[in-house]
């Protein structure tokens, strides 16, 4: 994407963000049966990023995922812990929380985080964060669409709210500075306040020992879509994948499993974090209009989460 912008302050500013993405959506079947899997690979460069993160290898373990479903057992429902791969964390600190720390949602009366600046809204394991200048984010750009150089913007930070996604108006009508979130899908429109690249920060954990101490519980994997709202600070995800943890071991595959709740809640109920951080899968956000967009983190651990199999 290239972008010339120029505005009455004098502002001269070429950019360009190369973006490549490879989708595979696939259909596993068994007599009636049907599962549907998608994977993505992308990110801000040319194809070289296919070097080390090939489409192919990543579309065959997306067939074997796919079929494995078709097998596997039904979700168990009530509330139980879980461990979410960085897919879904990504897209839990996108969608749940992301969407609620843009400004002009927090102006409508439409976001959870309305007036609470300075306050504890999730445990003091949590620092989210949003930063459009990360090498290979899908959702990098080094200039917003106010002119404003892209930073990167700590949200929450040791569990306490820090600051909101503000472009120039937004910014202004809550006393606050600027920080370079005005998007646009293209010169048509007028930009948003929207989100880069959402992410969760890493911990101190490793895989094995957020697992160890789960008698029973989840280990949840991607998305395949979901429900938010802001305002009331509650969302709804449908797991990709789904494993049963049993005495420490990740032990069968589960399907059909959503998982449920009160954003602030299951924020504050984050009690490990891990270290292994990474991208989730590329994205596109719609806000009335499509821009691109990266989210991800590290595994974390939910001490509770309602849990469904429906």
């Amino acid at each position: 994407i290239e972008m010339h912008f120029l505005n009455s302050e004098g502002s001269d500013i070429y950019s360009g963000v190369p973006r490549v993405v490879a989708q595979a959506d696939l259909i596993a079947k068994k007599d009636e049966n049907l599962i549907g899997y998608r994977v993505r690979v992308g990110g801000t460069s040319g194809f070289e990023i296919f070097d080390s993160n090939d489409p192919v290898e990543k579309g065959v373990c997306a067939a074997k995922s796919a079929v494995r479903i078709l097998s596997a057992e039904k979700s168990p429902s009530g509330r139980f812990p879980v461990i979410a791969n960085p897919d879904l964390t990504g897209v839990f600190a996108h969608e749940a929380l992301g969407h609620a720390a843009e400004a002009d949602s927090v102006i409508s009366g439409e976001s959870i985080l309305e007036k609470r600046i300075g306050e504890k809204v999730a445990s003091e394991l949590v620092t989210i964060y949003d930063d459009p200048t990360m090498e290979n984010g899908f959702g990098s750009f080094p200039y917003d669409d106010e002119g404003l150089k892209g930073s990167k913007k700590i949200l929450i930070e040791n569990g306490v709210l820090k600051n909101f996604i503000l472009n120039r108006e937004t910014a202004f009508k809550l006393g606050m500075n600027p920080n370079g979130g005005a998007r646009a899908e293209s010169f048509a429109v007028r930009p948003l306040v929207r989100m880069s690249n959402t992410m969760i920060e890493k911990g101190n954990y490793s895989f094995d020992e957020l697992i160890e101490d789960i008698k029973y519980g989840v280990y949840a994997k991607g998305t395949r879509g979901g429900q938010v709202d802001t305002a009331k600070g509650s969302f709804q995800f449908s797991a990709q994948e789904a494993w049963l943890i049993e005495h420490g071991e990740v032990t069968k595959p589960l399907k059909d499993l959503s998982l449920s709740g009160l954003t602030l809640e299951t924020l504050k109920n984050i009690d490990a974090v891990a270290k292994d951080v990474r991208f989730g899968e590329p994205g596109f956000c719609g806000k009335g209009q499509l821009v691109p967009v990266g989210d991800g983190g590290p595994h974390i651990r939910i001490k509770e989460v309602l849990i469904g199999g429906g």
